[in-house]
């Protein structure tokens, strides 16, 4: 996952991150904010949660999560609240490398891939155990591939990668070999970064299973407190404690869901927090008196972890967004140079895509549209919009019947309208009639599963390196439980998508991909609002870092408290 400040709004299986690495912040954007002090840390702080040992060490860590999860069944969840804690939880077949992203050794000491990139067989590591005791084999790993496959389980967003893995083998007690039907260039990503879960626990579809989370990873599911926190303990007897000896060094770890930023920063300067991601007004603006620069450190950094993006998305079903002239007259519509300057302070770049516009697979000829109420005009005015009856609002006939351009966007942080306000009033001035509606997360979600929106607010994490877009733009993926929710479809993109899928030359492919960038873009499905090329974040004194980002991600698995030290 990646920063995306304009919305906390992300689903985590944007391309799914096969790269494995824990989540430690969300960036958010302040309302308001002012005398952050420490005064109110009585009333803040954790009172359930011990934070020192008998010794006087350091032990636990307190971080926000932001909102609860909508479930935390592993294969069923797709938000980013459930996508952190699985990170410390669940293992996988092998890990990326913080610096070089090569794969690594994880649950599999070593894997072997046939020439013709058909064939995948892994060993797994010996003594493995599950975090209730019960060994980790080797049908636990064909288990979890065929119940992520299986949509009865609720697992339909994972289908468009698993979709070319025909068959999984077991060989003996230590080796499981994979089938893929065709090749396709993330196949051992695919496959070397599924979450491996327990069959004895998981077996049962008919368990909803939303408030447990049982795994073979460096941390243990305690305690789950509705509405005010998840805890997790170390996993003393995690395999990786003997080679990776250097990473998840903390004892507990405490997540709150505090979603008010305003209430985030307090917590923070009361000492509530060890760690919290900033928006880039937080850091610029709202966070310039002490504790923060003294107590609590602030640091802007920037790597090469891919940049997520905010956008607002149309329902493509419905007949007001049908029309590829008014759905580019609503991006001349919203003036997002004003809202970069005035909310970001100009720390983002504004997006042209779908996805961050200095990945190698982006079209760098596409550029963003700037702010145009006039072509915005002439474009609705193409399209056949006009105020018929002189009461403000645009009209049209479609299907024989009169419409009047009014709709809704939902969207499910309050912090985020002061941008959509900005854009319905400049809708309004054009004519067109746009409601908000803020929801709670669970009942947002809902409507998204359904498609029963008109607009929608959300954003988008950065996903792999190597991304593959069929996920969100694929056709196929607009299917129930799809994360293509919009109803986007054009063949072209799928014909390149499916092409470039299969490609397993780099530079080739890029080209492909390059393509379905420029394709998209010129569709406009999504009004796309904001890459983050930065990352801004805060912690206080007690967290100690090697780095303050490695090369591909923060580097959080590495982090310690100065009781571990």
């Amino acid at each position: 996952m990646i920063n995306n400040s304009f919305t906390v709004i992300k689903y985590c299986f944007f391309q799914r991150n096969w790269i494995r690495k824990s989540v430690f912040f969300c960036m958010f954007l302040i309302v308001s904010f002012s005398s952050c002090t420490g005064k109110n840390k009585k009333d803040l702080s954790d009172k359930g949660t011990t934070s020192i040992d008998k010794t006087g060490k350091n032990v636990t860590f307190f971080r926000n999560l932001g909102s609860e999860p909508e479930t935390l069944h592993p294969i069923r969840s797709t938000d980013v609240y459930a996508s952190v804690i699985k990170d410390y939880v669940l293992d996988s077949m092998l890990m990326r490398h913080s610096d070089t992203y090569e794969w690594e050794p994880h649950l599999a000491k070593n894997w072997e891939v046939s020439k013709d990139h058909r064939l995948f067989t892994f060993t797994i590591r010996s003594n493995v155990k599950w975090h209730d005791g019960h060994p980790l084999t080797v049908k636990d790993i064909a288990f979890s591939f065929n119940a992520y496959k299986d949509p009865s389980f609720g697992g339909a967003h994972f289908l468009p990668y698993l979709e070319n893995i025909e068959s999984v083998k077991i060989l003996d007690d230590k080796r499981v070999q994979f089938k893929a039907n065709k090749k396709y260039f993330g196949n051992l990503a695919v496959l070397g970064g599924l979450s491996i879960i327990p069959e004895h626990i998981y077996k049962e579809k008919e368990k909803k299973l939303s408030h447990i989370l049982v795994g073979s990873g460096p941390y243990i599911f305690k305690k789950y407190e509705k509405g005010k926190k998840i805890i997790l303990e170390q996993n003393k007897d995690w395999w990786g404690r003997s080679v990776k000896n250097n990473t998840h060094r903390i004892k507990r770890i405490v997540f709150r869901f505090i979603r008010d930023e305003n209430d985030q920063l307090i917590r923070m300067a009361a000492g509530s927090f060890d760690f919290l991601g900033l928006s880039a007004e937080a850091y610029m603006r709202k966070t310039s008196k002490p504790p923060w620069g003294e107590t609590i450190i602030k640091k802007e950094v920037s790597n090469k972890q891919p940049s997520g993006y905010s956008y607002i998305g149309w329902n493509l079903k419905n007949p007001l967004f049908q029309n590829k002239k008014t759905r580019k007259a609503l991006v001349y519509l919203m003036n997002r140079e004003l809202m970069n300057e005035k909310f970001r302070y100009g720390k983002a770049k504004l997006a042209s895509g779908p996805w961050h516009s200095w990945s190698d697979y982006a079209d760098s000829s596409v550029q963003p549209i700037a702010f145009d109420p006039k072509k915005a005009g002439k474009l609705l005015s193409e399209d056949g919009w006009k105020d018929t009856d002189q009461n403000g609002i645009l009209d049209k006939m479609i299907q024989n019947q009169k419409k009047e351009f009014s709709f809704t966007l939902i969207f499910s942080k309050k912090d985020v309208e002061k941008y959509l306000t900005i854009y319905q009033q400049d809708l309004k001035k054009s004519g067109i009639n746009m409601s908000l509606r803020f929801m709670d997360w669970s009942a947002f979600l809902k409507l998204i599963h359904e498609k029963k929106f008109e607009a929608v607010n959300l954003g988008w994490s950065g996903g792999s390196v190597e991304l593959d877009p069929k996920q969100i733009w694929h056709s196929e993926s607009s299917r129930k439980g799809g994360h293509n929710f919009i109803n986007y479809s054009n063949p072209e993109v799928d014909k390149l998508i499916d092409k470039g899928r299969v490609e397993m030359n780099r530079n080739k492919r890029i080209k492909i991909f390059q393509k379905v960038y420029h394709l998209i873009a010129e569709d406009y499905p999504y009004l796309f609002l904001f890459n983050s090329p930065v990352q801004f974040y805060s912690h206080n004194k007690k967290l100690k870092m090697e780095k303050d980002t490695h090369v591909y991600e923060l580097g959080a698995k590495y982090w310690q408290l100065s009781g571990d030290l």
